[in-house]
């Protein structure tokens, strides 16, 4: 799996790769700046459990609803019945609409550097920042088809791992930690700038202990800095 020979795919989702064996990862993204980084983590959890690379065209508009089913199909025809995923910016609103349409097929969640919408315009940022402040922030939203998970948050059920890295701008910063204090089973992990191989391990290391943490009973920690 090298960038240089990878582009997005024009239509649907594309696995990019699956090795190991064991309890399942599925990684998925829709923005090759991120692609070393499903790379390198791939090849490290693949040492110790099945890890699975699923890459999107670009997450726009109402599409989202069509992706996220091509995704759980993409996941059915690989025999894949219960896993932990792991979002990478807006490749996240796929695992966390997977999460709350297939809850029994999510172990748990993991969202990286990712914003309640995908890809948000300055137009739905400014009506992010307009609804923050309006009491229950919904009638903005009323006949928009995007996805904001911000709307169905409470009804997420399955531990939720929310990540911030050295790429994380501001707003990025900003709507993560939103999303942890929204969910009601979210922990936080800040990852300090590091070279790609110790990133590369604190991460790991922080999918893989949270793969631990009960799935029926999960305690809410968020503020947690590695």
């Amino acid at each position: 799996m090298t960038t240089a020979a990878i582009s997005l795919p024009t239509s649907g989702v594309q696995v990019l790769s699956d090795r190991g064996s064991g309890r399942v990862f599925v990684t998925v993204l829709d923005d090759l700046s991120y692609e070393p980084l499903a790379r390198a983590l791939s090849e490290q959890l693949s040492k110790r459990a099945r890890s699975v690379v699923v890459l999107s065209e670009a997450i726009r508009g109402s599409k989202w609803e069509s992706l996220s089913e091509s995704l759980a199909t993409v996941l059915r025809d690989l025999g894949v019945r219960q896993a932990s995923l792991i979002g990478l910016a807006a490749g996240a609103t796929l695992a966390q609409n997977l999460a709350l349409s297939n809850p029994k097929l999510v172990r748990t969640l993991a969202v990286v550097d990712a914003s309640a919408r995908p890809h948000p315009s300055l137009l739905e940022r400014l009506v992010d920042s307009l609804e923050a402040r309006l009491p229950f922030g919904l009638p903005l939203r009323l006949g928009n088809r995007g996805f904001n998970v911000k709307s169905y948050l409470h009804r997420l059920r399955c531990p939720l791992l929310v990540v911030s890295t050295a790429r994380a701008s501001t707003f990025i910063q900003a709507e993560l930690a939103s999303l942890a204090q929204l969910a009601p089973t979210a922990w936080r992990v800040s990852v300090p700038e590091l070279s790609r191989a110790e990133e590369t391990s604190v991460l790991m290391d922080a999918f893989l202990s949270f793969h631990d943490v009960p799935a029926k009973c999960p305690q809410k920690n968020v503020g947690v800095a590695v």
